[in-house]
């Protein structure tokens, strides 16, 4: 999970929303569309929760990071439901696919019983701040609660996604090297730098927040 900051949302969603009937599930497909766009750009390509780059908008889930059937008004609560700073947009796992569900799909699964509304938010810089990564690709939070919603609710330490982070951290280590096989600092920083390019306002690879967090711990 990495930090995201958010910008103003598209002219075509605000209008949309000050209709009297409007609802997420009515919403024209164009402004869904704008609110795609709008959201890929301030997340810079990468799902908000996993950060595998999302290759096609069209496959792309909009999260509501507070779910539509809890915090819809209801019981107390505060309706959520077209608020712009409750959506992100996330990668959709493999649906079907029991072992490959992750982010908004593993998400799916669990209720207010069970952990829902999650806490960790990539909006909360507070909360990025407590994410660490392992050198087998576990990602992991010094918060409790965090760490629980992030491997369990979230399934961020799927095998494969695990298997995917810790091949980059190898890689970045083997090729940070001097011929001593003593890790050069200076050497070190300038592959992240180049592993955190963007290529027309996106990511060029996956994880940019492992990116970030070995930067900060080794450089």
């Amino acid at each position: 999970m990495k930090l995201i900051r958010k910008n103003n949302p598209p002219s075509s969603f605000t209008k949309y929303i000050k209709d009297e009937f409007a609802s997420f599930e009515e919403m024209d497909k164009k402004v869904k569309d704008d609110l795609r766009l709008a959201l890929n750009e301030e997340q810079y390509g990468i799902c908000a929760y996993c950060q595998q780059k999302l290759k096609s908008l069209e496959k792309t889930k909009i999260e509501h990071h507070c779910e539509q059937t809890i915090c819809n008004g209801e019981k107390n609560t505060q309706d959520r439901r077209l608020d712009y700073m409750n959506l992100l947009l996330v990668f959709p796992g493999e649906e079907g696919i029991e072992n490959k569900l992750h982010c908004d799909t593993s998400k799916a699964a669990f209720n207010v019983n069970s952990g829902l509304p999650i806490k960790i938010s990539p909006l909360n810089n507070s909360h990025v701040t407590t994410i660490s990564y392992s050198s087998t690709g576990l990602i992991r939070s010094s918060n409790k609660q965090f760490h629980f919603e992030m491997g369990t609710i979230l399934n961020l330490n799927l095998d494969y996604i695990k298997d995917l982070r810790k091949r980059k951290s190898l890689n970045i280590f083997r090729n940070s090297k001097n011929k001593n096989g003593a890790i050069n600092k200076d050497k070190m920083k300038k592959l992240l730098d180049v592993d955190l390019t963007k290529k027309e306002g996106n990511y060029i690879n996956n994880f940019p927040g492992l990116s970030e967090y070995m930067k900060s711990k080794y450089c």
